[in-house]
């Protein structure tokens, strides 16, 4: 029983990763995303290309990664709650929702 309940555990930790808006200081920290390391995004944050959709909670923002290229940020309602530390709850761009983003704004 012990030794179900171990496999349980461990195999739970390994379905868990990182997500949009976590901390990171490089690509590897976001799994199969990237780190955007920019003024709005003080200690690093993991994202994606918003070519293939963004995952639920997120929404897609325009030249988040750069370039001109669009990038999910995490969606939130209040700081308080939905943002790590240090980060606003904000509309930015055209949107309608409101994002987490680093006191800079994009």
């Amino acid at each position: 029983m012990k030794r179900a309940l171990l496999a349980f555990g461990l195999l739970g930790l390994s379905a868990c990763g990182p997500t949009i808006g976590d901390p990171c200081t490089t690509g590897q920290d976001c799994g199969p995303g990237v780190c955007v390391n920019r003024d709005f995004a003080p200690g690093g944050y993991c994202s994606k290309n918003c070519a293939s959709g963004c995952p639920a909670g997120t929404i897609c923002v325009a030249n988040v990664l750069g370039d001109g290229n669009s990038g999910c940020m995490r969606a939130c309602k209040q700081a308080t709650t939905d943002c790590r530390p240090g980060y606003l709850c904000a509309v930015v761009g055209h949107s309608a929702t409101a994002v987490c983003i680093g006191p800079a704004g994009l």
